[in-house]
């Protein structure tokens, strides 16, 4: 079983989240009612991906604003009311694990600035590479001083240095999908197959692109025991 990229996920006041933290099993299902959070669950994912390819106010934008995404639940809470995602990684891309985390404070008029930031890699060679964001940026790389702004992510910035890059290209890479079984049915014309579309309407072109390779084998394998695992054969 190959190791999960994420393997710990920490929500605060993200959606209708006042507080979660989910760890991921190979594969995860998530079952639950009408309303009873998946999407603002999968949505985490998204938000992510796309901070790091977007400003982040346009992600926020994209969802109605900081309003809309931060949970304002009532209730007496021994921390801050902020927004805050933090993800956990197992070994990917040259790392043997790592976390990247932040904190989002909303400001009057729809306003909102990052009050904390941090990244931390832990390499096959033994070398650990850092940043830590608050009110000042410090890290043990030398000479890596990105122009922030109040209302920015850093690791957007910093991620095409060689040490931030693994954790960086996980985040940007993670998609949604919403699966449409008519579409899956439908005659599909075909196209490169390099990414699949979020209705998967190309997947047969998908699977043809993954079965092309040299590991098309291992592939397979793969496909066939996620499918086992959530529909199991007679």
């Amino acid at each position: 079983m190959k190791s999960l990229p994420i393997t710990r996920i920490i929500i605060k006041r993200f959606r209708s989240f006042p507080t979660a933290t989910l760890t991921f099993d190979n594969p995860l299902f998530v079952v639950g009612r009408n309303g009873s959070g998946k999407s603002n669950l999968s949505d985490v994912f998204s938000f992510a991906s796309e901070a790091m390819s977007s400003p982040l106010q346009a992600v926020f934008d994209r969802r109605g604003g900081i309003s809309a995404v931060r949970n304002r639940s009532s209730g007496q809470q021994s921390y801050p009311p902020n927004l805050g995602l933090a993800f956990e990684f197992g070994p990917i891309n040259g790392i043997e694990g790592g976390r990247f985390a932040f904190e989002v404070k909303a400001l009057p008029n729809y306003g909102y600035r990052i009050v904390h930031e941090q990244c931390l890699l832990r390499k096959k060679d033994g070398n650990r590479w850092w940043f830590d964001r608050t009110d000042k940026w410090r890290s043990n790389v030398q000479g890596l001083t990105p122009a922030l702004e109040p209302s920015a992510l850093a690791l957007p910035l910093v991620g095409g240095d060689e040490r931030f890059a693994p954790i960086f290209k996980v985040l940007g890479a993670m998609r949604v999908y919403s699966i449409e079984p008519s579409k899956l049915r439908e005659m599909q014309d075909p196209d490169s197959g390099v990414s699949l579309r979020p209705d998967g309407s190309n997947a047969a072109s998908v699977l043809q692109e993954l079965l092309r390779g040299e590991a098309a084998s291992e592939t397979k394998t793969e496909i066939n025991r996620i499918l086992e695992s959530s529909v199991p054969s007679g």
